[in-house]
This record gives structure tokens, C-alpha cells and sequence, in this order.
């Protein structure tokens, strides 16, 4: 019982010491960029979905979605002796993915402040870009003052790249036209209105958001079928 005791205490010793040497760091867009053209063995991992990777994605980025239910065994295909530098759209999948990596074992692993988001604010690197430079974009100024002067108000983010986006807008332009009058929807690009998508903590697309008399009462991520978004935004009527 002894041997069996001491065992266990052992085991849970050693599982300690390896999470406890895991290192993990936020790095700013700049830092994150001299981080990795530094690195000579850097792995460069966008944890988004593969429609936000095909909408454009850091040059030499491997897409392993953070929410595919095979996230943990794909990402034990990647060398844990080598540093990963993680990015998502606007950072919280690649906290969430940057923690799951250090449990696997990652000996060194960097996560982009910011992620897509604002590296492309900065004008930095990209390849496979599909950014429409005619969208319309939102200031967080001019957000606010619908907010003002509409009781109900839907802001749908979303991205020309976006195929669930893409597959929701004749859903959207329907309930636009069924409920005008009584529901102001705005269609947020979110390419185009970046400190929008931040000053909401937009961290996937699409999203949607209903504001009540200028507070938020609900949100939403990722496709939805009509009678869903119907009854979502009828129930705040």
C-alpha cells in the first residue's frame, strides 16, 4: 500500500514539474512578429475556423480549429520541443488554446495580443486575403448613436470571406424587411470596422448582438437556422 502511495505521489511530482515548465507568453502584434522571424523552428498556429483560415491567414499558418472536437489529438501531431505562436481572430480562442497547449505538454508557446485582427489593423503580413476594400465600414461613434435612436437593434458581424455568413444574409435581409419598424439591423464588416469588432469582443464570426434600449440582451455565435434568429430577436419585441 506503502509503494502504491509513494507511486502516486511521484507521478503527480513529475506531471507538476513538466506543466510547471511550460512557458507561456502574450506578445503584442511587434513583438509577436520579431518573435517569430527570430525563431528558426517556430510552429505558427491559427486555432479559427477553416472558413475565417480561408478568408485569409498569417503567411505559413497551420489551421487546427480550437473548437473541432479533434482539436487535442491534431495538435499532438506538432513537435512539442518547438515553440507555438497561437492566433485566433481577436485573442480568446488562442487563450483557451495556448492553456490546452501547455496541458499537452508545448514546451514554449506565444499567443498574439489582439489576433487577426489586429495584426491586419497594422498592416502586417497576410496571405490568401479575401478583404473587400469597398465594405462599408463602422466607427464605434456612429454604433452607439443607433443604439441611441432605435429601441431594438441587431449588429450582424460578419465578413465577405464567411461562409456561414454568406449562407445567413437572405435569412437576414428576410427578417430586415418582415420587421421593419419595429428592429434596426446593422450589418458590421468585419474587416472594415475592426475597433468595432474590439470594442464588442467579437471573437468569431458570425455573431450576433441585440441591444434593447441601448443594452446588450443577447448574443450569438456561429450559424443559425431562420426560426432561430427569429425567435431569438421576436423574443426582445
Amino acid at each position: 500500500m506503502k509503494n502504491i502511495i509513494r507511486t502516486f505521489i511521484f507521478f503527480t511530482i513529475l506531471s507538476t514539474a513538466n506543466i510547471s515548465n511550460c512557458f507561456s507568453q502574450v506578445l503584442s502584434t511587434d513583438e509577436f512578429q520579431k518573435k517569430y522571424s527570430e525563431t528558426s523552428n517556430a510552429q505558427l498556429l491559427d486555432v479559427r475556423t477553416a472558413g475565417e483560415f480561408g478568408g485569409g491567414h498569417l503567411t505559413k499558418a497551420l489551421n487546427i480549429d480550437y473548437r473541432s472536437p479533434d482539436f487535442v489529438q491534431k495538435i499532438n501531431t506538432l513537435d512539442k520541443t518547438k515553440p507555438v505562436f497561437v492566433y485566433c481572430l481577436s485573442g480568446g480562442r488562442s487563450k483557451a488554446a495556448a492553456e490546452v497547449l501547455k496541458q499537452n505538454g508545448f514546451s514554449s508557446v506565444y499567443e498574439l495580443q489582439g489576433g487577426y485582427l489586429k495584426w491586419t489593423a497594422n498592416n502586417l503580413p497576410v496571405e490568401g486575403s479575401k478583404e473587400n476594400t469597398n465594405a462599408k465600414g463602422y466607427s464605434k461613434t456612429e454604433i452607439e448613436t443607433i443604439l441611441k435612436e432605435n429601441d431594438v437593434v441587431v449588429l450582424d458581424f460578419f465578413a465577405s470571406w464567411c461562409g456561414p455568413c454568406i449562407k445567413m444574409m437572405p435569412t437576414v435581409d428576410k427578417l430586415t424587411q418582415e420587421l421593419t419598424g419595429k428592429v434596426k439591423f446593422v450589418k458590421v464588416d468585419a474587416d472594415a470596422s475592426k475597433a468595432v469588432i474590439e470594442n464588442y469582443k467579437v471573437e468569431e464570426i458570425p455573431t450576433f448582438i441585440i441591444f434593447k434600449n441601448g443594452k446588450q440582451v443577447k448574443r450569438s455565435t456561429g450559424y443559425l437556422e431562420e426560426k432561430a434568429l427569429q425567435k431569438m430577436i421576436t423574443n426582445q419585441l
